[in-house]
């Protein structure tokens, strides 16, 4: 076999167990086991730990090929390529709307995991990191043209828009409440305009409601 096949047959092997990993977490959590995710994939547990180590290494590799091909990129190409710096935040709130329904049950597990688990929690922290560190890059663009609301500076306007975007605060609206994802959207739009866009200016007005875009109740 060439090299060039037997490299493509590791990328299916190491597809093939993503894959189904990321259907047993989504149904089971955290009970799920590297032996479940071997036989849903059709490989041998030792399959497993030759590509990925361990179970941590399997979580992460889960992030980062869900990362790859999910929505995650498109909607980053949407807040760099913004036209102004409220469309960028806007872009902000619409990436999250459609990202943090795919990495929910991931999520769960790492918030599970991470208080006993070293890797888990580095990986966590640099995934907040690399969080903030967009937001900021936003955050920045407002203050060039003048837009950030004057009782901010980046650093708190940041920690805003991290503690408003954040998982925890979706999952309350979304799993808990029964938010639609377009009310999500549409609202922190809003929210995110309102607290940290100087106004009163065109693009600082809430969005008009919609039908059937409110809350389920």
């Amino acid at each position: 076999m060439s090299t060039e096949k037997a490299g493509r047959g590791q990328a299916t092997t190491r597809d093939s167990i993503l894959d189904a990993a990321g259907r047993l977490f989504a149904e089971r959590g955290v009970a799920t086991r590297l032996e479940d995710v071997a036989d849903a994939a059709g490989v041998s547990r030792q399959t497993v730990y030759v590509h990925f180590g361990s179970r941590t290494g399997l979580l992460m590799g889960m992030v980062q090929h869900m990362d790859t091909r999910g929505t995650l990129g498109r909607y980053l190409d949407r807040v760099f390529g913004a036209p102004t710096a409220v469309d960028a935040l806007d872009a902000v709130a619409d990436l999250h709307a459609a990202y943090h329904p795919e990495i929910h049950h991931v999520a769960r597990v790492f918030m599970a995991e991470r208080h006993h688990d070293e890797a888990i929690r580095t990986a966590w922290d640099e995934r907040m990191e690399s969080r903030r560190n967009l937001y900021r890059s936003v955050i920045e663009w407002l203050e060039r043209d003048k837009l950030l609301a004057p009782e901010w500076n980046v650093e708190t306007a940041t920690d805003v828009i991290w503690s408003l975007t954040s998982w925890q605060v979706w999952e309350q609206l979304v799993v808990d409440r029964g938010w639609t994802g377009e009310a999500y959207r549409r609202h922190l739009r809003t929210v995110l305009r309102r607290t940290l866009v100087a106004g009163p200016t065109p693009q600082n007005r809430p969005e008009r409601r919609r039908r059937g875009a409110e809350p389920r109740r």
